[in-house]
């Protein structure tokens, strides 16, 4: 079941009209994004939603039950990316200040200048919030407790995901093409490989091994160990982004004419198994771009930032 939900002001004159995923009732939000940007301006807690407003400069809260914005937090500069944790909601902007908010009052309590050089979304994991400075191929690590960048680790070219566990985390370059594993516990990364990918964009972590995808690549399964592919799934011509959730990978994925161009529109909306299995859940029937996608128990959440929609796929 898929069910778009209202979360705001009206779409600009142009903008694409409801009804873009078949089965869903589709109304308006915060729109008209460009055709480049990053997928994290989404994230949910129970009933609630945060989605970073970049052409509006603000950060909205979403009662999901009662499908309406609750608050709406202007930012000092466009919002790139938000992400929950630690008691607080980060909400990333084009400078590179990241704005810590009060999931309470949805008050700004505390501005980290990164000093990232061309900011690039946001993710938590041991015990830190983390950012990238792409023009300088480093991740940054920031400090809940603090309030400050503790670590800047040179990782290579192009640094575009992350996930972690235990005391790892493992990043993905989209230029070089290269998987790092940093030591959480000393910041020390170690290069594992090139992955045989086009554009490798995105990252999860799903039955022990990473699941890659991105821009002419279609799901890698690679060991988190050595870094080696141990299998491809076909998707298409490339997934713009994949998350884990109720035990299986949910990728959307574009069409070939518009996977070369690096746009986040969807085409289809897939399901893959460990076990190898690929199921088309959804096919769009209209533009829908993908700007956030988050799973919860029983859920996928998936951001349209141009048309201003949220999409709830039920993963049950």
């Amino acid at each position: 079941m898929v069910v778009a939900l209202a979360i705001g002001v009206a779409v600009p004159a142009g903008a694409a009209g409801p009804g873009r995923i078949p089965g869903a009732a589709a109304l308006k939000a915060c729109a008209a994004a460009g055709p480049y940007w990053p997928t994290e301006t989404l994230a949910i807690s129970g009933t609630t939603a945060w989605l970073a407003c970049k052409e509006q400069a603000r950060v909205v809260r979403i009662d999901l039950a009662r499908r309406r914005v609750s608050k709406s937090v202007p930012i000092g500069a466009p919002p790139l990316a938000v992400v929950l944790g630690y008691g607080s909601l980060w909400a990333l902007d084009t400078s590179g200040d990241l704005s810590r908010i009060s999931t309470a009052t949805g008050r700004i309590v505390r501005t980290i200048h990164t000093g990232a050089s061309n900011p690039y979304n946001l993710w938590v994991g041991a015990g830190s919030v983390w950012t990238v400075s792409d023009g300088s191929g480093e991740v940054l690590r920031i400090s809940p407790t603090s309030n400050r960048v503790v670590a800047r680790i040179q990782v290579g070219d192009g640094p575009a995901d992350m996930v972690f566990d235990g005391t790892s985390a493992w990043v993905v370059n989209h230029r070089d093409r290269g998987l790092v594993r940093v030591d959480t516990r000393t910041n020390r990364p170690k290069r594992l490989g090139m992955l045989p990918a086009e554009v490798p964009e995105r990252i999860a972590r799903l039955g022990g091994d990473l699941w890659i995808t991105g821009r002419g690549t279609d799901l890698l399964q690679v060991d988190p160990a050595d870094g080696a592919t141990k299998a491809t799934r076909e998707i298409g011509a490339g997934g713009i982004d994949v998350v884990a959730a109720a035990g299986a990978l949910w990728v959307p994925s574009r069409s070939a004419a518009v996977d070369q161009s690096g746009f986040p529109t969807m085409e289809t909306l897939r399901k893959v198994t460990t076990a190898g299995t690929v199921t088309t859940v959804a096919r769009s029937t209209g533009r829908v771009d993908v700007h956030g996608l988050v799973g919860t128990p029983g859920a996928l959440w998936l951001a349209d930032n141009t048309g201003g929609l949220l999409y709830r796929v039920s993963t049950s």
